[in-house]
Formats: structure tokens, C-alpha cells, sequence
């Protein structure tokens, strides 16, 4: 033990300081502590990234194992479907498997090996728009190595030493195989990593054929469902947050989704607006809020335009003027299988609002199926108003007023104790 403590610092000391002072080497024990707890860090760190480029089987495997699986055709023909239409991006650079448990509740993530598991609760509660993003978002987890330095965090040095002067390597796997595991059940992703998981996350999402709504909508249903997540207070120092307020995440995706609707749609509350003008409150249908509605409604209003503005790059600025060249990408098939006509018609006509039964579309583009609650008429008579108004933007202030108020009034009321104090991985 002690020839590979002696090792192991002078490897480290070697790496990172150059020739190091024979007084340096002899230095207390609490220095040499702190010593062998740097090099074990960058040991195991190069360990775990082994790991995770070579053990996919192996950790697929071991999740499995600890999470149990659905056998259900319908369920990994559905995720399958969604991962191909996402790598189809061109956006992906890993490969990943991706499978569903069993958990009723809404969470999905991502471990080392690039396994993604996505909990039955989630493929039951959410669309194919929704899940896409939950896909989007934990792959891009998977880009940016997040569990393997998730993982380091949440070890310790003091474990990481006990790991690394063992000096067995397959010891090491076999050790650190188990904390991988053990890691979907200790959420240890760091608030940054989630605010980036989200941001790129989006950035993939834009690319495909899914409503981009489903981003927001689906922090939406899980903010419904358990809140915040987020403790305040005294909490805070007893149980750190590792993620950002759900209203927080909620918020920036749909802004990144006004950006790429030029500065046209927004969501205030659970009101669409376009142009600065209130074009429809959808009505609350089964397990969808009012609020949750209006996302993925904005979301297709959102594609209609950026077809023919394009996407803003700065919040305050409307882009006012069809765009000349909009880069030539044949825009991928949906879930649905079909490729929406989202060509400009002839100026004098540039928005065709249409209805066909309970359906609205805008140039092609199905926007909503009505529910009982919602007048289509009305809706319609908005969007053509709305549509060829003077680009405009509802005030950010007056926004988050509207956003509120919504909370304030159909905002998360909890309904067990223990639900708020759940964390989730989303």
C-alpha cells in the first residue's frame, strides 16, 4: 500500500506541478491527504469515462437489474421511434439505449454507458413532443459527460481514496459499477448541468419534426404534479438543490421558443398570444392544463412562423420581415409519419387559416384539435387578426405578471407530504 501511495503522488506530482521538491513529497500528512485524494479523483474520473465509453452492455445491464423493465412492444417501438427521429439530426454523436421501467412516476435519466431509462409514468402521462424533449434532454446529459462527473461528486475523497489505493483495477470496475448504479437512486446532477441538459437540450429539439412545445409542456405537467422541487430556506442548507425551480426551466423554454417563432408567439399564463395580441386560452382536456394546452399550441403557431421569419437571436427584437433565404433543410417526418407544407404562400395570402371539424391549421400546419371549451370560431377569427397584425411583443414584465397569476390561482397544490419532498431527474 504504501509503494502505491508513493506512486501515486509521485505519478500525480509529475502531471501536474512538474519536478516536484523532495520536501514537497514529504510534506504532513494532511497535505499528503489532500494529494492523494487529487490524484484518486483524476484516477477514478478516467476510470468512469473508460466506463462510459466501453461498458455500455455491461451498465444497460446492471440498470436494468435496478430498475426492473416494461416488456411492452408498444413501448420501445414508440422510443425507438422517437431516439431515430432525434439521432436523425445529425446532432448526436453518442450512441445510447434507451428503455423503459416500470416507476409510475414522472422521471427519466440518463448513467454512465449512455443507458437512458425512461420511467413508465412518463410514457404514460406525456406525447411523443413531450417525450422528445425528455429524450433531447437526457442525451444531452450523455454529451456533456454529466454522470460522470455527477458521479465524482457525489463519492467523495475520502471514498475515492479507499477506491483508487487498492490498486486492483478490476476492483475498481466492479466498484465503481456499483456506484454508477447506485447513482440513479442519489440524483447528484448539478444545477448547471441541468440548465445546459435544457438549453442544448432545446437546441436538438428545434431540429426535428416534434412541436417544440413539448419542452415547456412537459415541465409544465411535472411542476402539476409535484412542484417546485426546490427547497427554500433552512431546507436549502439541509438538502441542497441540485435543479433549478420548474417554474424557472419552464420560463426560459418558452422564451428559447419565442426566439425561434421570431419574437411572433408567446405564452403569457396560460394565454397564446401572437403579434402582441391574445389569440386563444385553451380549455383544460383530460390531464392537460389550460397552461400545458397553450405550450404545445404555441409550439406549432411557433414552427408557422419561423417558417417564414426565421429565429430571432435577440428577446427584444421582433424579426419584421420574411425572411429572403431561409437555409434549405427538408424538414423530417413526425410521429405521425407525415411532413407538413410549410412553404410561404403568395404575400397576399401568407397565413391560410383553415378548419377541417375540430382541427385548426395555419398553412398546412394542424395548430390544434379543439376540446369542449374551446370556440374554434373565435380561435380562428384571432389567428387571421392576430397573424397579419403589426409584429409586436407582449412586455416581459407583463409576462411574468401573467405567469403569476396563473400560479397563484391553478398553481401546484400539494397533496402529500412527501411529494415535495421527492426529487426528480427529469
Amino acid at each position: 500500500m504504501k509503494r502505491w501511495k508513493t506512486w501515486l503522488t509521485a505519478a500525480f506530482l509529475s502531471v501536474s506541478l512538474g519536478t516536484a521538491p523532495v520536501g514537497m513529497v514529504c510534506a504532513a500528512s494532511a497535505v499528503e491527504t489532500l494529494l492523494y485524494g487529487t490524484a484518486a479523483i483524476a484516477l477514478v474520473k478516467k476510470q468512469l469515462t473508460n466506463m462510459d465509453n466501453t461498458k455500455q452492455k455491461q451498465m444497460l445491464a446492471d440498470t436494468k437489474a435496478k430498475t426492473g423493465v416494461v416488456e411492452n412492444e408498444a413501448y420501445n417501438e414508440r422510443l425507438e421511434m422517437i431516439q431515430r427521429n432525434i439521432v436523425n439530426t445529425g446532432m448526436i454523436k453518442r450512441n445510447y439505449d434507451v428503455y423503459a421501467n416500470p416507476s409510475k412516476e414522472l422521471n427519466a435519466f440518463e448513467t454512465i454507458g449512455g443507458v437512458i431509462s425512461v420511467n413508465q409514468g412518463m410514457l404514460d402521462a406525456l406525447s411523443d413532443d413531450e417525450l422528445a424533449f425528455t429524450l433531447c434532454h437526457e442525451m444531452q446529459h450523455g454529451e456533456n459527460r454529466h454522470a460522470v462527473n455527477g458521479i465524482l461528486k457525489g463519492i467523495g475523497i475520502a471514498t475515492l481514496v479507499d477506491i483508487a489505493m487498492g490498486g486492483n483495477a478490476e476492483l475498481m470496475d466492479v466498484l465503481l459499477g456499483g456506484v454508477a448504479v447506485n447513482y440513479i437512486d442519489n440524483e447528484v446532477v448539478t444545477m448547471d448541468q441541468e440548465k445546459e441538459a435544457d438549453a442544448e437540450g432545446f437546441a436538438v429539439l428545434k431540429n426535428t419534426s416534434y412541436n417544440i412545445g413539448g419542452a415547456p409542456a412537459s415541465m409544465q405537467f411535472v411542476y402539476e404534479t409535484y412542484g417546485e422541487l426546490y427547497q427554500e430556506g433552512f431546507k436549502r442548507i439541509v438538502s441542497p438543490n441540485n435543479h433549478p425551480q420548474m417554474s424557472s426551466r419552464i420560463q426560459k423554454l418558452s422564451e428559447r421558443m419565442t426566439l425561434w417563432s421570431g419574437n411572433h408567439v408567446q405564452v403569457g399564463g396560460d394565454m397564446v398570444y401572437v403579434n402582441g395580441l391574445a389569440v386563444v386560452a385553451p380549455a383544460a382536456s383530460g390531464s392537460y392544463s389550460t397552461c400545458r394546452r397553450a405550450f404545445l399550441v404555441a409550439g406549432n403557431l411557433a414552427r408557422v412562423t419561423h417558417a417564414v421569419y426565421g429565429e430571432a437571436q435577440k428577446k427584444d427584437m421582433v424579426l419584421k420581415e420574411p425572411a429572403e433565404a431561409m437555409p434549405e433543410k427538408k424538414p423530417l417526418a413526425g410521429h405521425d409519419g407525415t411532413i407538413p407544407d410549410l412553404s410561404r404562400p403568395a404575400d397576399a395570402d401568407l397565413w391560410q387559416v383553415r378548419s377541417d371539424g375540430t382541427d385548426i391549421s395555419v398553412n398546412g400546419l394542424r395548430i390544434m384539435t379543439c376540446a369542449a371549451g374551446d370556440d374554434g370560431e373565435a380561435i380562428i377569427k384571432n389567428l387571421q387578426t392576430a397573424l397579419y397584425s403589426k409584429p409586436v411583443m407582449v412586455s416581459e414584465k407583463q409576462i411574468k405578471k401573467l405567469n403569476t397569476e396563473w400560479i397563484q390561482k391553478h398553481g401546484y397544490k400539494e397533496k402529500k407530504k412527501d411529494q415535495s419532498e421527492t426529487k426528480k431527474t427529469v
